[in-house]
């Protein structure tokens, strides 16, 4: 089979989320399958699709440094991109895809495991990351788009834990310190493991080889067609829209809170983090012994259906705060869109509920 393998010069942010949008849009009308890969031409944070950015973003350190906020369609959790990294999306179509999420990073993220095997190292998979030793080298996510399956992924050449724990939200400089001081324990890096920084030529050769190799595939250079250009210049300045950017702050303006809180007898609300596989962060606002408001947020990853958890969001207003009630709402919606989730299902969901639910400031309301 014929594969397309399309080398792009370094990228800023905005375009950085949006080129395999215009790739997918090219494979569901009938393109070959590609693995394309560049890098970012300057820092940017990078939040999941499924985040807010008040909860993650160290706004005021981002905009002093001017470093851009970018929000992907991706899932997953807030990182900082560097010209460190050495980044690649591989857009497939969907018969060509395993349906299950593990099956589907199993395939074709094995070829980059053994790329870093070829150095020497002890890589290996560990859900959808890659791990050198237990320590984070490569960090993946997947969703689809029409027809199109897409996986999203990077290998660290080199890290700068000063300024990525800088970019993100702390409750305290102690804590900051401590999460450098954690990343620099649980991330790794090419540089890090090897000593070097071999060239990007030279990655981008083995990344092919391996791909042939491992998956009995055929590459042609290429380069993407006037068309996903065009869509491709067109969607990223979507993206720099500080209303998509902020979009799921903006969707729960009034419940910005990380504690709980009575605001009267009749009114609570609660923020709790709840680690499922993945991180989900469920803010709640309780008026008159019903759920006025939700905000479900996390670093979790909704393949699909597109719009899934705002959908979720909608169904649970209104419903009163018995937690066999809301459990009945979540099992119908997960049984009417059969998402395909990695990060959490629907007891975690009701689990996270039920845990805000017993808080004593919402228990003082109901």
């Amino acid at each position: 089979m014929s594969w397309r393998f399309v080398s792009l010069p370094p990228q800023d942010g905005y375009h950085m989320i949006t080129s395999f949008v215009a790739v997918a849009e090219y494979i569901n009308n009938g393109g070959k399958n590609t693995f394309l890969v560049f890098y970012a031409k300057e820092p940017f944070v990078n939040v999941g699709v499924h985040q807010e950015v008040w909860l993650e973003v160290d706004l005021e350190f981002a905009r002093k440094m001017g470093i851009p906020v970018v929000r992907r369609d991706l899932g997953g959790g807030t990182v900082v991109i560097t010209p460190g990294e050495h980044d690649y999306f591989i857009v497939i179509r969907q018969e060509d895809a395993p349906k299950n999420p593990n099956e589907l990073y199993q395939k074709f993220l094995t070829p980059v495991v053994n790329v870093l095997r070829s150095y020497g190292l002890n890589a290996s998979l560990r859900d959808q990351d890659i791990v050198v030793n237990g320590k984070k080298i490569s960090g993946n996510g997947a969703m689809t788009h029409g027809n199109a399956v897409v996986i999203a992924g990077n290998i660290l050449l080199s890290l700068d834990v000063d300024l990525i724990s800088k970019c993100i939200k702390v409750p305290t400089e102690k804590f900051r310190d401590k999460m450098a001081k954690d990343m620099s324990e649980w991330l790794t890096s090419l540089e890090k493991e090897l000593g070097y920084i071999p060239p990007r030529e030279e990655i981008n050769k083995k990344l092919k080889e391996a791909f042939e190799k491992d998956l009995g595939i055929k590459f042609e250079e290429s380069t993407l067609t006037p068309e996903e250009i065009e869509l491709w210049e067109k969607l990223a300045k979507e993206k720099a829209n500080e209303e998509w950017i902020f979009y799921k702050d903006n969707r729960h303006p009034d419940i910005h809170t990380e504690r709980c809180v009575k605001i009267s007898s009749a009114v609570a609300l609660c923020h709790v983090d709840y680690k499922a596989r993945k991180l989900l962060r469920i803010t709640l606002k309780v008026v008159n012994r019903k759920i006025d408001e939700i905000s479900i947020s996390g670093d979790f990853f909704v393949m699909s259906p597109k719009g899934f958890i705002e959908y979720l969001e909608d169904k649970l207003r209104g419903v009163p705060v018995r937690i066999d009630e809301i459990k009945e709402v979540i099992v119908n919606v997960f049984n009417e869109k059969k998402p395909i989730i990695f990060g959490f299902d629907e007891n975690d969901l009701a689990n996270a509920i039920a845990e805000i639910l017993n808080k004593p400031e919402i228990q003082e309301v109901i």
